[in-house]
């Protein structure tokens, strides 16, 4: 009998895969990272987001984010990745995050996204309901059948959920499964649900009349803007409190109210009670608290300034003050201003100093903030109208503000230019953007040729910076 050895090649190729079998069996690191992700939610990367942000949001490391995702440090993050998210084995959907809103609490959030409180409870590390501060960054699950979900009609007192959902269109047992209560009887007024629909309304309030009651800019800081947005069927009265800040509210064109709010950079980093009032044309009256979050500015400390000591003592300082609260607290009820505020100078590189800075001048101990922008004469010396707006105040040889300019741009919203050489403008006199209404100068509280540009709600000085790069409201 003649025997048959092997072919030469097929021995090869069984060796081969002989000696890759038993490492397939114990897994490469990249099929055990396989299998356990597919236990993971997702985020999906969005512009500005870094590793150490993401491991942040999600209560993990970066190391572990990178090793659930094979992937290494050196690796580029893109817009629209998905990323496993690692600890949270078992959540369902998609990962978002958002900033906590107005009425946002455990239960509605349960309800507007479809997963149970412990699910939210587990994803946020939170300890307590209390935790829901406004403006407080969370982390939610989301999924297709959650993408539309929008916010219900007020429960009205002394109306039924039955009668609710047929006004709606609804059926009231579909609708009491959405909302996961046990039995429509369950439904309680002005508690938030929620129901598909193509109509976009961001509202997390329940409050009858209100359509919509929402809080933009968030979140909020020391000299940060912030802004109240209501919608109503009917007209109503509003009012607003937050650390003694008292928004006044104008009707815009079309029927809603808006209301412009500014931080005081002095102000306490800490939680803080908004306090919203809502009065309807029945007289019925609904008040609404929900801690808010007010973080640092973080800002800068600025060397010792040398300035003409009279500017620093002089006994005319507080008339000057009184002077000018007076100017930026007469409101009117117009927005005359559209789009983002333009650059008060030819470039914007050259500020000296910036908004909230820390400063104190030779001759006394007292610590003052800055108020607004020192830009310096870099690209010019010609100063410009940032928005449309009528020149309210032309004033001459202050002591600390030097010649000044205020521009009124409706709703509570000034804009103030100081240290000025001269007057292109007139008290009175409209203006566009990017009109020429003065010169760079070195008048009053000075130690150099600048413009100090300053934005100022309601009287209180806010941070300019955010007027140049983003639109309001």
């Amino acid at each position: 009998m003649i025997s048959k050895k092997p072919n030469p090649p097929l021995r090869r190729i069984l060796l081969i895969f002989l000696l890759i079998l038993p490492i397939t069996a114990a897994g490469f690191p990249i099929l055990r990272v396989s299998a356990q992700s597919a236990t993971l939610p997702v985020y999906v990367v969005q512009s500005g987001d870094t590793l150490y942000g993401i491991a942040g949001q999600f209560f993990t490391t970066i190391d572990a984010l990178l090793a659930v995702n094979n992937r290494s440090i050196g690796d580029t993050l893109r817009p629209g990745d998905r990323l496993y998210i690692p600890g949270l084995e078992g959540l369902q959907g998609e990962l978002t995050t958002d900033y906590v809103p107005l009425g946002a609490s455990l239960r509605s959030l349960s309800r507007r996204t479809q997963s149970d409180p412990a699910s939210l409870v587990r994803l946020n590390k939170f300890t307590s309901q209390s935790e829901l501060f406004v403006g407080r960054k969370i982390a939610l699950t989301t999924s297709e059948s959650t993408r539309d979900l929008q916010t219900m009609p007020a429960l009205l007192p002394g109306q039924s959920w039955m009668e609710l959902s047929l006004l709606m269109g609804q059926n009231p047992w579909s609708l009491s499964r959405l909302n996961r209560l046990d039995s429509p009887n369950t439904a309680l007024p002005q508690d938030a649900y929620y129901t598909h629909s193509a109509q976009s309304t961001p509202n997390s309030l329940a409050i009858p009349g209100i359509t919509s009651l929402v809080i933009d800019n968030l979140p909020l800081v020391q000299g940060g803007t912030f802004v109240l947005k209501v919608h109503s069927e009917q007209p109503v009265t509003l009012s607003a409190d937050l650390a003694g800040v008292k928004p006044v509210f104008f009707t815009q064109d079309d029927g809603s109210q808006i209301a412009f709010g500014g931080i005081n950079a002095l102000q306490e980093p800490g939680a803080y009670p908004l306090t919203i009032g809502v009065t309807t044309g029945e007289g019925s009256t609904y008040r609404f608290d929900q801690w808010t979050i007010i973080g640092s500015g973080n800002f800068e400390t600025d060397e010792t300034l040398t300035v003409d000591p009279e500017t620093v003592n002089g006994e005319n300082i507080s008339s000057e003050d009184e002077l000018f609260h007076k100017i930026v607290t007469t409101l009117t009820p117009t927005q005359q201003w559209s789009g983002i505020f333009q650059y008060p100078t030819k470039g914007d590189g050259c500020v000296n100093s910036r908004f909230g800075s820390r400063r104190t001048y030779v001759g006394t101990d007292k610590v003052y903030y800055h108020t607004g922008l020192d830009i310096g004469w870099c690209f010019g010396i010609d100063v410009f109208a940032p928005a449309a707006g009528t020149v309210v105040a032309v004033l001459p040889n202050q002591i600390v503000r030097g010649n000044s300019i205020v521009i009124d741009h409706g709703l509570g919203v000034f804009s103030i230019y100081m240290h000025l050489e001269d007057f292109q403008v007139k008290e009175g006199e409209q203006v566009q953007p990017g009109q020429l209404i003065a010169h760079i100068g070195n008048t009053g509280r000075s130690s150099g040729p600048h413009l100090h540009f300053e934005i100022d709600i309601n009287g209180t000085p806010v941070n300019p910076i955010t007027w140049l790069y983003r639109e309001f409201p």
